[in-house]
């Protein structure tokens, strides 16, 4: 799936802060999307049917959206924790919405369209460019190029570990024996890296002065 290079990313996110379309209100319900799918690295079919009740503790330490098996590709509830900026994103779309879908489509009681996300990109230069999957891949490349300097002598290592991001993208264990026997959820490192993910693209944005974050890339 398209995706631009992490050295775009700022280009694009700042288009995307002012995207506009007919209609202020379907400009937001967008906007919001494609913001919240950049956050969660979810696919399209699990945020466009994402429903109020799905989500819990947005005013608490432990935001968390929880995905039914039946909307998910491999048929397993997804838990996704929220970072911050995701948690109020949520918390907001949810106020405003007058529908059980958190992103509510043109008409009373359906969810957003298949292609008002991919159209939103289209509209902001990036047909061919950039996909909503493919924010998917940007996520995935920039946790696996973090690595920390640990021990003496000091050597580099993974930041994010391969498990986390895995599970974060719902993708399946391709060996089902250490499938069967890793139920884990890990849902606090995956928080502290989707918080991690956030900040880095505050600070791709400009809302931080913060170089260690813009250093990470």
């Amino acid at each position: 799936m398209a995706k631009l290079p992490l050295a775009q990313l700022p280009e694009l996110l700042n288009k995307l802060d002012q995207y506009n379309e007919e209609g202020e209100r379907r400009s937001e319900i967008t906007r919001a999307a494609l913001t919240f799918a950049l956050l969660t690295w979810v696919r399209t079919k699990e945020l466009r049917f994402a429903k109020k009740h799905e989500f819990e503790d947005l005013d608490g330490n432990s935001p968390l959206w929880r995905i039914g098996p039946d909307r998910m590709k491999m048929h397993r509830e997804h838990i996704v924790p929220l970072s911050m900026q995701a948690a109020s994103l949520a918390k907001e779309m949810i106020a405003c919405s007058q529908s059980d879908y958190v992103f509510p489509g043109q008409k009373r009681g359906v969810p957003l369209s298949e292609n008002t996300m991919i159209y939103g990109l289209y509209r902001l230069g990036y047909h061919g460019r950039q996909t909503v999957h493919g924010f998917r891949g940007l996520a995935s490349t920039w946790a696996n190029e973090q690595l920390v300097e640990v021990g003496q002598p000091p050597m580099w290592i993974r930041k994010y570990h391969e498990d986390w991001v895995e599970l974060q993208l719902a993708h399946s264990e391709e060996n089902e024996v250490r499938g069967a026997y890793n139920a884990a959820e890990y849902l606090a490192p995956r928080r502290a890296m989707l918080q991690d993910w956030a900040n880095f693209l505050d600070a791709m944005r400009g809302k931080t002065d913060n170089v260690a974050i813009l250093r990470a890339a």
